[in-house]
């Protein structure tokens, strides 16, 4: 839906009649469901709510109400979508059945939302994680993915890569120089020291005619290597990418020729080894959507029937030819 003017959204707050610091504490939950679940209708976002504020705090109509405005408000992290508009075949115009999607979820174009289609088969059947702690709930108002010990030490070891400079192709040949989007050769570089645009992104800009769609995306795409790849990371978790590979060490071994084919990072027998146990770790112990907030080892600890919970990597995993593909 178009966004509506400030004076508009002003006047709905007004009717809407709720203080201040009540559709505040509402932006602060809305943004927390979509970092910890990545989507949840508002019906179960309302039973959230209502678990850590109670009845009186804030009414259902209000509530949903709310979802309405917010929806047609510019500049959040999460998007506000009817049932129908992500689900082909669906008539429901309950505003119950809205859902708060993560941004990250919604791609361009063909496929916009293949994502979040992914990820809700793989939430069916779950219960919403709720932490013990309304503020560890809120904490998700900014995304903590990366801030755990976990993550820290993915982006430390991370950062220290070199690329080569060169794409590759499926045949693990140089097929092109790496530039950085002024033009320049990262060969030699470390991931976080240089911004570039890959062949993919490339393609995307070159898709569209309109300068102005072609320029929204330069600037999407304007990011260091390093956080390219902490991105595609995040994404392959929280969706279950994994999940839809044959094997643990077949998803990782595809990762690894993204990694070489796509930012010329061409990781050594030691390195894939030491990469392969901080990816397990990262996934095992990050709260994750594709499980409504569960992290998979405390799945693991409730129910043997949930499945998957956890990744392994048997240590004599080695490393072989597959698909690149994402």
């Amino acid at each position: 839906m178009e966004p509506l003017s400030p004076k508009t959204l002003a006047r709905k707050y007004a009717v809407l009649g709720l203080p201040k610091e009540k559709t505040d504490l509402l932006h602060v939950y809305f943004r927390s469901f979509s970092n910890l679940y990545g989507v949840i209708s508002i019906r179960d976002a309302w039973d959230v709510f209502r678990h850590y504020e109670g009845v009186d705090a804030v009414g259902k109509e209000d509530f949903v109400a709310f979802s309405g405005i917010v929806q047609r408000e510019p500049g959040h992290p999460f998007s506000i979508l009817e049932l129908e508009e992500v689900h082909s075949g669906e008539t429901s115009v309950d505003p119950l059945a809205r859902l708060i999607v993560n941004n990250k979820l919604i791609r361009f174009g063909y496929g916009k939302y293949a994502l979040l289609h992914d990820t809700e088969k793989l939430q069916c059947g779950k219960k919403y994680y709720l932490p013990a702690e309304k503020k560890t709930l809120l904490s998700y108002v900014e995304d903590p993915f990366y801030l755990s010990l976990d993550g820290k030490n993915m982006v430390r070891f991370l950062s220290c890569l070199t690329t080569d400079g060169q794409y590759k192709g499926l045949d693990g040949k140089p097929r092109g120089e790496i530039l950085d989007i002024d033009g320049n050769p990262v060969a030699g570089k470390r991931l976080p020291e240089f911004v570039f645009y890959t062949q993919n992104e490339q393609h995307d800009i070159q898709y569209f005619k309109r300068e102005s769609k072609k320029e929204l995306l330069r600037q999407e795409y304007r990011q260091t290597a390093l956080d390219k790849i902490l991105y595609r990371f995040f994404i392959h978790l929280q969706t279950g990418e994994f999940v839809r590979r044959e094997s643990t060490s077949g998803f990782l071994i595809m990762v690894a020729r993204i990694m070489d084919e796509d930012f010329g990072v061409s990781l050594s027998q030691e390195q894939f080894d030491a990469f392969a146990d901080l990816f397990t770790k990262l996934n095992n112990c990050s709260h994750l959507w594709i499980h409504r907030g569960w992290r998979p080892d405390e799945l693991s600890q409730r129910s043997r029937a949930l499945k998957p919970k956890r990744i392994s990597v048997s240590p004599n995993m080695k490393r072989g030819n597959g698909s690149a593909q994402i």
